[in-house]
């Protein structure tokens, strides 16, 4: 590792001893509750990077954890505590501090939550790093709603977060749902990193939901199973400088209207009372899967929507179309995953809403849909720079004047993930991905930008170390998108039981 990379470690444990009276006190409620085992992780990266950025795929899909600017590193620690109470109650809550150097933050708390389920049911209360995706969480480009790029939001969710049996149905049916709010601490983020003269929102509540079902043979006589789910998630609330408005609807009446997906009433900026209160986006969601005894196969869709015209398919072209093989018996290939991502469609170039021609009826319009980006939320679906859903659509956090929107939302892609054991000890995950990218409608580049993005990582885990575990990664990045980016890390990392008696 380069002698950069060293530094911004030791600056990394610098910055932890200074927070760690923080993290004592975020610890001590396990200590003084906890009873049997609790689960600790601890682990410290360090990167050394060539060019303006850290490799695409080096820092994309980390949870907003891995540094943007190159030569970075940061310490990481947590304790997770599960305690069942009888068959069907258990509690659970967790703890995970961060402190990093080259980052826009120095120390933050990463995740701390605190729930409680009984059965299938769940109460969940605080920041947590959640995957509900069907797409795979390692391999795939990324979720287009909620991926795993950017930190995790401070939500109260309720729900079934598995997939539960449906009564009556055999176990053939079954479903997994949960109802969630919000809300978005990266206000000082935004005041910092702005433009003076760019408008900008602040405080934003969120509001989330899902349903999913499947079909499938509870016997596993049948290979076949089908999945299809919603996913909604919606920005409300807050305050916005656009028009000089300032505190947005936020009572209980608006939360119902942006639930429902209705029209803003009373004192709301005309763009809301015309479509709908806040700034709504989700995806449709298809896969149909193949279980036999030497493979798993799966083929997908996941349609990304940002207004009614996508509800109706107007950019059928639009999002992820992918397939997955899973090998039971090749261990030096166990998964691969391959995916085209499209976004260039958006409904068409131009946006209007219900119009009446001449024999006077109305036609629908739409189009324009601007993926993330929104009227006054302008730093749309992203969180502290990082985009909440798929990071191929070019996080603001990139962007180098202070601008908080997303310049780059129109881009095709072919991408391809594996994963494999070279031996019992060494894993590795291979992404490669090339894009193509055409900025946006209202703002195309003048010319397309390419780019090729790509990561060999290889980890090493004995069972004679312990829970200690070994990481390296080699990417790179070649085009004129993000640049000509080349970069090496490792990480340590040490997990664990700790005993309560």
């Amino acid at each position: 590792m380069a002698l950069s990379s060293v530094s911004v470690v030791t600056n990394s444990l610098r910055l932890l001893k200074k927070h760690f009276i923080i993290g004592l006190f975020l610890f001590l409620p396990f200590i003084s509750f906890a009873q049997g085992k609790v689960d600790y992780k601890a682990e410290a990266f360090g990167s050394a990077s060539s060019g303006d950025y850290t490799p695409f795929w080096m820092v994309s899909n980390t949870y907003g954890i891995v540094p943007l600017k190159p030569n970075n590193g940061y310490i990481r620690g947590s304790l997770f505590w599960k305690q069942p109470i009888n068959k069907s109650f258990q509690l659970e809550t967790g703890v995970d501090l961060i402190s990093a150097a080259e980052h826009t933050s120095s120390f933050w708390v990463h995740q701390f939550y605190t729930g409680i389920s009984f059965q299938s049911v769940q109460l969940s209360i605080g920041a947590k790093e959640r995957y509900i995706s069907i797409l795979d969480k390692d391999l795939s480009l990324g979720d287009m709603t909620f991926s795993t790029n950017a930190r995790p939001i401070p939500e109260a969710r309720f729900g079934f977060p598995e997939f539960t049996k449906i009564p009556y149905t055999k176990g053939i049916m079954k479903f997994k749902a949960e109802f969630a709010i919000g809300k978005f601490l990266d206000s000082n983020y935004t005041l910092q990193v702005k433009n003076p003269t760019d408008q900008y929102a602040t405080d934003i509540l969120l509001h989330h939901k899902f349903l999913f079902f499947r079909w499938a043979d509870p016997k596993d006589k049948f290979p076949w199973s089908f999945t299809f789910g919603l996913d909604h998630a919606a920005q409300w609330g807050g305050w916005a400088s656009t028009e000089n408005f300032g505190k947005l609807p936020s009572s209980f009446k608006d939360f119902v209207y942006v639930a429902l997906g209705k029209s803003g009433r009373g004192n709301v900026l005309e763009a809301d009372r015309i479509n709908v209160l806040g700034n709504h986006l989700g995806t449709l969601n298809v896969q149909l899967e193949y279980t036999g005894k030497a493979f798993q196969a799966s083929l997908y869709k996941q349609h990304f929507f940002e207004d009614n015209s996508g509800l109706e398919y107007a950019n059928w072209r639009d999002g992820i179309w992918g397939g997955s093989i899973a090998f039971n018996h090749f261990s030096l290939l166990k998964k691969v995953v391959v995916e085209f991502l499209n976004t260039t469609n958006q409904s068409g170039p131009f946006h209007f809403l219900d119009y009446p021609n001449e024999d006077g009826r109305k036609y629908r319009g739409g189009g324009n849909d601007d993926y993330y980006n929104h009227y006054y939320y302008t730093s749309g679906w992203s969180y502290y720079g990082r985009a909440l859903g798929n990071p191929l659509i070019t996080s603001p956090e990139y962007n180098d004047d202070g601008s908080l929107h997303f310049k780059n939302n129109r881009l095709k892609a072919i991408h391809l993930g594996a994963t494999g054991n070279l031996n019992s000890d060494f894993s590795y995950r291979l992404l490669l991905t090339q894009m193509y990218a055409w900025g946006r409608m209202s703002a195309p580049f003048l010319e397309r930008k390419n780019n090729f993005s790509s990561l060999l990582e290889c980890n090493y885990e004995s069972p004679n170390w312990q829970g200690w575990k070994i990481g390296m990664q080699l990417a790179f990045d070649s085009g004129n998108l993000y640049g000509n980016n080349w970069g090496c890390s490792i990480k340590v990392g040490k997990s664990g039981i700790i005993v309560f008696k």
